[in-house]
C-alpha cells in the first residue's frame, strides 16, 4: 500500500500574464470602483452568505467588459484542456463574478464544481481567476492555494492549516490569470488591507467554463 505522501496528487494549473491589455485592464478596474455601492457579501455555494466560510464582496455585473473576458475565455478554453491535460470539451457558457477582498477577506476550502442535476443545467468544469488591482498595490496575502488531493475525491487535510505537500499557493499578480480543474480544492489565503479603503482591495474576476449537462431520459 502507498504512504499517503506518495498518494497525494497535485492539482493541476496554469498562469497567463498579462491576460488582458493595459486598456481593458484600467476600464475593468474603473468598472469595479464606480460600482463599488454595488457590491454585496457573497455567498457560498448558492446556500446565502456565511462569513465563517467566505468573507467578501461580490458582484455579477462586470458591465462592458462581460464580453470582452467570456470570448476571451472561450477562444482559450482548447489551450487550456490541452495544458491541463483534462477532458476536452464543449463550452456551454462562461459565468463570472466580480469579487473584492479587503481587509481580514478569505474564502475557506472548497471546490467549485456543480453539483445540481437540472436537466440542461450548466455543469462548472474549469475554474479561472484573473488578478487586477489598483497600482500601487495597497493589500497583501491573499494567495490563491491548490491543495494536494488524494485519488481525486479524497482530500489532504492538515491539522494546523499549514500547505499540505504537494500543495501551491498562486500569488494574486497584476493581470495574471489563473486556470485549474473545477473539482480541485482550493481557498483564499487571508488578505491584509490597512487603509481599509475600498480601492486598494485584491481585485479578482473569478471565473467557470461549463459543460452543458445532457437532459435525463
Amino acid at each position: 500500500m502507498p504512504s499517503p505522501a506518495a498518494a497525494r496528487i497535485m492539482t493541476p494549473y496554469l498562469v497567463q500574464r498579462d491576460f488582458l491589455s493595459g486598456g481593458e485592464r484600467a476600464a475593468l478596474l474603473a468598472w469595479a470602483l464606480g460600482n463599488e455601492g454595488r457590491f454585496a457579501p457573497a455567498g457560498v455555494g448558492g446556500v446565502g452568505v456565511n462569513g465563517a466560510v467566505r468573507r467578501t464582496v461580490s458582484l455579477r455585473d462586470l458591465g462592458p467588459l462581460a464580453a470582452v473576458l467570456k470570448a476571451r475565455l472561450k477562444d482559450r478554453a482548447a489551450g487550456f484542456v490541452e495544458t491541463l491535460q483534462t477532458a476536452p470539451f464543449a463550452v456551454s457558457h462562461v459565468e463570472l463574478e466580480l469579487a473584492a477582498h479587503n481587509d481580514g477577506a478569505f474564502y475557506s476550502r472548497h471546490r467549485d464544481a456543480s453539483t445540481g442535476d437540472a436537466p440542461g443545467h450548466g455543469q462548472r468544469v474549469l475554474s479561472g481567476v484573473y488578478y487586477f488591482h489598483r497600482e500601487p498595490r495597497g493589500f497583501s496575502g491573499g494567495c490563491l492555494r491548490l491543495h494536494a488531493i488524494r485519488d481525486l475525491d479524497t482530500d489532504v487535510a492538515s491539522d494546523d492549516g499549514s500547505l499540505d505537500v504537494g500543495s501551491r499557493d498562486v500569488a494574486p499578480d497584476q493581470n495574471t490569470l489563473v486556470v485549474f480543474p473545477s473539482w480541485a480544492p482550493h481557498e483564499v489565503m487571508p488578505v491584509r488591507c490597512p487603509s481599509g479603503a475600498f480601492a486598494d482591495s485584491r481585485f479578482a474576476v473569478n471565473c467557470w467554463l461549463h459543460l452543458r449537462r445532457s437532459a435525463k431520459g
